[in-house]
């Protein structure tokens, strides 16, 4: 008996279930992503993984997710022209591939992607898992269900295929294996509906329509409230356009009653050196991460070359930060994760500087190796070449001398000084008071989470090593005591 749905009088039935009047298939020719390469390896040990469906992740969105999900060398993307108009998907998308391995059977793992406006987003986040036999070094054809599922496409965005050797939710072989993956003609078939002609149920009627009608005007007129509130365009100050940093009345609370920073004002200026010196447990962290918007402040505000800063501002694409230590892929070289942090961007290869950053990370052929087999020192070193991908005018620095010997940070002085004397703005956070003398032209000092003095190095001197005052030429302040390191 064909499946009924009773609702006040009206009946609506299906032959079959689920329904197949109207779904037609579309074929969408599918092409190698310009970013990605035909041949994927699967790792020694089938480690590390694709993290296609870890929990949490869909709340990063955009290339973050995709570059957990299409781990560089593991992966390969076809992708879709834009779609000239509308396509609602109703089912299982299909694609058939022509597979080369060099063993006689391959693993592979198929996601579908939806891209628009540049940000790919997985609609479901599911893969489709395959396994078959191959004859090593002959091309196999296998037909892949990717997995079943129903949304909207609009009109402009782009469909992914994104074929992985690995992914956390499914056990993998440990073998090396090295597969060609290619797409046939066919490309992607995807099953399309139009969207429903149908009349409203009998319980949808005039007197329920108009009730909809005012509670989805009332629901827009609140959503378009809290939206302007949340994505009002940040601020632009003409007056401090040419300043690379300013920093106002910064205030940070936790729930639990402790204030991290109170009312932190500062600026820093082309071709300086800011140390912003201050003991553990000062603010200087949680200063630096205010201003590169990875946390809301609850008062006060910072520009960045007159825009005023918050989380994602497009003027962020002009500084360049290593905050709380750097992060890598421990199986990708050190040039590779250069690379994979760089394509993140979007920008052009050439605007990159590769070899000015690496002339910074002074790590010669180790940068070939596996971030893996580093020590401390190098990944720090590698975590500063990663800031000065693309020569930011704004470069900021959270301890750089952490894990670095006494040659690698005396090196690492006039490079800064360098940068600096181009035009550019470096910020380099210590609770090194000899540090902050022999490296910075001006100085920030923090303590408990306030400003004690700002001002040039020569303004500010040491005394006994451990107490700061004030030159004479600025108003007598003496700051008693503050514990910091000297060496």
């Amino acid at each position: 008996m064909p499946p009924t749905q009773e609702s006040d009088g009206e009946i609506a039935s299906a032959d079959t279930y689920p329904p197949t009047t109207d779904v037609g298939m579309a074929d969408l020719p599918l092409s190698l992503d310009a970013t990605s390469l035909p041949g994927l390896i699967n790792p020694p040990g089938g480690v590390p993984q694709a993290n296609t469906a870890l929990p949490g992740l869909g709340a990063l969105g955009g290339f973050g997710t995709q570059l957990l999900s299409a781990i560089p060398g593991q992966s390969t993307i076809y992708a879709t022209e834009p779609l000239t108009e509308d396509l609602t998907i109703v089912g299982a998308p299909q694609v058939t591939l022509d597979v080369t391995s060099n063993a006689d059977q391959t693993t592979l793992f198929l996601s579908v992607w939806e891209v628009s406006s540049g940000q790919p987003v997985l609609p479901r986040r599911l893969v489709a898992p395959v396994q078959a036999d191959v004859t090593p070094g002959e091309s196999t054809e296998i037909t892949v269900a990717l997995p079943m599922a129903t949304w909207q496409v609009d009109a402009g965005s782009r469909l992914q295929v994104v074929v992985s050797a690995t992914d956390s939710a499914f056990a993998s072989p440990d073998e090396t294996r090295v597969d060609q993956i290619a797409v046939t003609d066919a490309g992607l078939t995807v099953p399309t509906a139009p969207a429903p002609a149908e009349a409203a149920p009998g319980w949808f009627n005039a007197e329920s329509r108009g009730v909809a009608i005012a509670l989805a005007l009332v629901l827009l007129v609140i959503g378009v409230f809290v939206w302007r509130s949340r994505h009002q365009p940040a601020a632009f100050d003409a007056e401090i356009a040419d300043v690379p940093l300013v920093v106002s009345g910064l205030t940070k609370s936790y729930p639990d009653g402790h204030k991290a920073v109170q009312d932190v004002t500062w600026r820093a200026e082309r071709g300086q050196v800011v140390g912003l010196l201050g003991p553990n447990g000062a603010g200087k962290t949680t200063t630096l991460r205010m201003v590169m918007g990875l946390i809301a402040p609850n008062d006060g505000t910072v520009h960045v070359l007159g825009h005023q800063v918050s989380a994602g501002s497009p003027v962020l694409g002009r500084v360049g930060a290593l905050v709380e230590g750097p992060g890598f892929l421990p199986h990708l070289t050190g040039l590779q994760n250069l690379h994979a942090l760089w394509a993140a961007t979007g920008r052009p290869v050439e605007e990159a500087h590769f070899e000015q950053a690496l002339d910074a990370a002074a790590l010669s052929d180790s940068v070939h190796r596996p971030v893996k087999s580093y020590s401390q020192g190098m990944r720090q070193r590698l975590g500063i070449a990663a800031a000065m991908l693309g020569m930011p005018e704004v470069l900021i620095l959270d301890e750089p001398t952490n894990g670095l010997d006494p040659p690698q940070i005396a090196a690492m002085r006039p490079m800064l000084q360098d940068y600096a004397a181009t035009g550019r703005t470096v910020i380099v956070s210590s609770h090194l008071l000899a540090e902050v003398e022999m490296t910075c032209s001006h100085v920030v000092v923090m303590h408990a989470g306030k400003v004690l003095a700002t001002g040039s190095v020569a303004e500010i001197g040491v005394e006994e090593g451990r107490s700061w005052k004030t030159s004479s030429s600025r108003p007598s302040r003496a700051l008693l005591a503050i514990p910091v390191s000297t060496r």
